[in-house]
């Protein structure tokens, strides 16, 4: 069988709920032996062990969304706030490579495991942090949830219609993109070690995270001064909202018709999606639906027609589709060359969803407690060190006795003892039987081999990945994987076609104008970047493209599908000038299978991906209840993530062995993976989840967790249902009153449960009245204070305004000597105490470089002008 990409890598995973697990499940998935630490106190409810979808009194190995997100690890149980479980974990530290935690800021530390501690003990240690603000910063305290943490960001507020609520995310999506991001730490900073033996500690903000993919936002605000609290903004699905100004930070490209339509059978997941981009699109649109006479006006026969008249389209397309079924729709549309696709539900993808199906993307697994259930399996292929999720989560404490016996030399008196003295188990509780079975005969002792050391040939930059030369030809899916490359250190060289690369012609512009060199989409997402032209389709072009690649670590490919291959420069031609070749082809849909051919964009994928499947609004709001492709270019932040975790974990795989490979990258797939429990409670519950205004879609209608301030900006509240209890009303009560509005709830009457629960939408009254009567900041700063999570749905100008990401240094100033402007970007996710992150550069120009990349390869500047006379740069 072959290897992994990390085996010999070792994890020690403190983490709960959603974020951190998913980190360490892709950890676990590229083959490190990531050990849960993990303490079976009941009172713990969101260590996911507790109950099961079908059984709330099931016991702590039946729970879904566990074995799923936790699969292919091993799980101990210690105590690490007894010395004697302290030492447990110190001892295991001496062995371990990298340590990751989610909980709130300083926890790890009040157990006597900062990260200075654990240097102490082992001076090499990665140590992953994943609080919601991070560890430093005059908020460090405050905690956050996903959904707070998500409109905290800003990205909650670029998903809704104008003048409705935020509709936000129908799921955690900072628990995924945390996760992703606690996995993209840990394996840059292990490189870092790789290279250099020297550990750190990366210390991530779940809400950093989410501000970094609000760039183009941000940038409009710093650039252009213009905010994003205005008419028609969010403008829903479209790329934008008829009688306001055409503007585009929102999105990507202009285009109509772009939303989503009911189909036939008029459910809740009865719908599709279609956008044209082009007038040819539009075109074969018509002709599809059979000409008829208002799609055949005039006035619709250009991008800027449809832009004014989009309401006249989307009733007349409404009306075409309300016949016809939501997969036969996407198909017909497809077939003639029109964008469009399925809005799926969680039970979509895994029962209907052909392409997945084709991809193994839900392959069987079996659980000893739970039976045989589909597994999510990973949203990207790797050629040489293949990585199937062929076991799900682990029972609980099943390794304390291969890791305590045979990695720490503990007896098996000694952990049965623990059972009992309160070290491996809460005293008084019972012990799970299986736990009590003494083994035949202890494990022999593990012989550790320490991680390789690879050598440099040189280096570009201190950052982690200083040492990679890092190749980008293709289009928006891959720029975002490419940028964390780059800032990270990498040498990413962008090859763009002689007149520049087409996602340059998306807005916004710089000063509004429309230009190449102005488009600050493209400023943000290729930051750090050398950029050269070259046109491949020309022979000379192939052989400097032949050239550059074998002067590269890794190649990052987003072309259309078999396009390289077609020119002669796929990866088996590319390999045999450079056989330690990490290439990565990220495509819509991966390189088989039959959505393949379709042709999409990012409301393609959110909505066939599943993502508008959850998002959107109650029938008490928006009484359609349509489907929200929250705003962002998020589809491709998805794909992205996935590719970056790929190719580093094929890096060190290369560092070890030399050997490159090929790794097939789909955004599909990883879209399919990004809506937190929504696949799981198919899978495991059987249970369809519905869109409901501002929160968690769900099988059953829950409270609302979203409240508008004084000021219009509406908070989100999603902890408030934990403090339906006597304590936590006393604490609302006590803070509503400092401000004369407790109404009721200090009466003792409220310190009965029976009493909390007849009057549960009374106290929620009181709470809604609360937060209307005070400004959101007001409500925000008040309430962390006193311990509720909670946070403003904020826009880009209100997170560039937060004063505790300024002082986290989050916030970047980049020089652009040619406007004569220093501009303020969105910075790092995490902060690297030994390899700093930083943007080396702003995003280049049209052929910026070529005389300095192409330079670097031999070439003289004769031969450069005699290529740019033939059209090849």
């Amino acid at each position: 069988m072959a290897k992994r990409p990390l085996e010999g890598v070792r994890v020690l995973d403190f983490t709960w709920v959603r974020a951190g697990p998913w980190a360490t499940r892709w950890l676990a998935v590229l083959g490190a032996e990531v050990i849960k630490v993990e303490w079976p106190d009941p009172r713990l409810a969101f260590t996911g062990r507790t109950g099961s979808l079908g059984d709330a009194s099931a016991g702590p190995n039946s729970n879904g969304h566990f074995n799923d997100q936790n699969a292919r690890k091993l799980s101990i149980t210690v105590n690490v706030r007894s010395p004697k479980g302290l030492q447990i974990i110190k001892d295991l530290l001496r062995s371990t490579d990298i340590v990751i935690e989610n909980f709130s800021a300083g926890v790890l530390r009040d157990w006597g495991l900062s990260y200075d501690e654990m240097c102490e003990v082992k001076p090499d240690i990665i140590y992953v942090s994943m609080a919601g603000f991070g560890q430093t910063g005059p908020h460090a305290h405050y905690t956050t949830f996903g959904p707070s943490a998500q409109a905290l960001s800003g990205l909650t507020f670029l998903s809704g219609l104008p003048d409705a609520p935020p509709a936000g995310w129908g799921w955690s999506y900072m628990d995924d993109t945390g996760g992703m991001h606690g996995a993209i730490g840990a394996l840059t900073a292990l490189h870092h070690k790789q290279l250099t033996g020297e550990g750190q500690h990366v210390d991530l903000s779940q809400v950093g995270t989410g501000m970094t993919l609000t760039g183009p936002g941000l940038l409009d605000l710093s650039a252009n001064g213009r905010g994003s609290r205005r008419p028609g903004y969010p403008p829903g699905n479209r790329t934008h909202w008829p009688g306001t100004e055409l503007l585009n930070n929102y999105r990507g490209r202009h285009a109509a018709p772009h939303n989503a339509y009911r189909t036939l059978g008029d459910g809740h997941h009865d719908w599709a999606v279609i956008a044209c981009f082009s007038d040819q699109e539009w075109r074969n649109l018509v002709a599809l639906m059979g000409s008829p006479a208002w799609a055949a006006d005039p006035k619709l026969g250009t991008l800027r027609g449809r832009l004014a008249h989009q309401e006249e389209i989307d009733e007349g397309i409404a009306a075409w589709a309300a016949a016809i079924e939501k997969y036969e729709l996407a198909d017909r549309c497809q077939a003639v060359g029109v964008r469009a696709a399925p809005v799926q539900s969680n039970r979509d993808r895994v029962e209907h969803d052909p392409q997945l199906r084709h991809r193994g993307m839900f392959t069987p697994v079996v659980h000893p407690v739970i039976g045989e259930h589909p597994m999510q399996q990973a949203p990207f292929k790797l050629s040489a060190t293949p990585v199937p999720v062929e076991t799900g989560g682990p029972l609980l404490g099943a390794d304390n006795v291969p890791i305590l016996g045979g990695m720490l030399g503990m007896s098996w008196d000694e952990i049965a003892h623990g059972y009992e003295d309160g070290t491996l188990w809460p005293a008084g509780q019972p012990v799970e039987g299986y736990l009590l079975e003494p083994p035949e005969q202890m494990p022999p002792p593990h012989e550790e081999e320490p991680l390789p050391a690879v050598s440099v040939e040189r280096r570009h930059s201190d950052g982690a990945l200083g040492d990679l030369r890092v190749v980008e030809i293709g289009g928006e899916i891959g720029q975002w994987c490419a940028k964390l490359m780059a800032d990270q250190g990498a040498d990413v060289i962008k090859v763009e076609p002689p007149l520049g690369a087409p996602e340059r012609e998306i807005g916004p512009f710089y000063e509004d104008v429309p230009n190449a060199e102005r488009s600050l989409h493209f400023w943000h997402y290729n930051t750090s970047k050398r950029g050269v032209t070259l046109d491949v389709t020309t022979e000379d072009g192939r052989d400097l493209f032949r050239r550059l690649v074998a002067s590269a670590h890794v190649l990052v490919d987003s072309l259309p599908l078999g396009e390289l291959d077609s020119l002669g420069l796929g990866y088996e031609a590319l390999r045999d000038g450079n056989p330690g070749l990490v290439m990565c082809s990220i495509t819509p849909f991966g390189q088989d299978g039959p959505w393949t051919d379709w042709t999409t964009s990012d409301l393609i994928h959110l909505a066939v991906g599943g993502q508008m499947g959850e998002s959107g609004y109650s029938e008490e709001d928006v009484p359609e209840r349509t489907p929200i492709a929250p705003g962002g270019g998020n589809a491709w932040h998805m794909g992205g993530h996935y590719a970056y975790i790929a190719v580093m974990g094929a890096v060190f795989h290369r560092g070890v062995t030399g050997e490159g490979q090929f790794i097939d990258a789909s955004v599909h797939d990883a879209c399919a993976l990004t809506t937190e429990g929504g696949t799981t409670t198919w899978i495991y519950g059987r249970q369809v989840r519905e869109r409901q205004t501002g929160r968690h879609a769900s099988p059953t209608p829950t409270p609302p967790s979203q409240y508008r301030c004084s000021d219009g900006i509406y908070i989100n509240t999603l902890a408030f249902p934990l403090l339906m209890n006597p304590a936590g009303i006393r604490r609302l009560a006590e803070w509503f009153d400092m401000h004369g509005l407790a109404q009721d709830l200090l009466d003792e009457q409220y310190q009965d449960p029976e009493v909390i629960a007849v009057n549960e939408q009374h106290v929620k009254d009181v709470l809604r009245d609360f937060i209307a009567a005070l400004p959101s900041e007001t409500v925000y700063h008040e309430g962390q204070n006193r311990g509720f999570s909670m946070g403003p749905v904020r826009a880009p100008e209100e997170v560039m305004a937060d004063q505790h990401f300024h002082e986290r240094g989050f916030f970047v100033e980049v020089e652009h000597p040619d406007i004569g402007r220093t501009l303020t970007y969105p910075g790092a996710q995490a902060v690297y105490s030994a390899s700093p992150w930083r943007i080396q550069r702003r995003a280049p120009h049209i052929g910026e470089h070529n005389a300095q990349v192409y330079g670097e390869l031999g070439l003289t500047t004769l031969e450069l002008a005699v290529l740019r006379e033939g059209g090849v740069l």
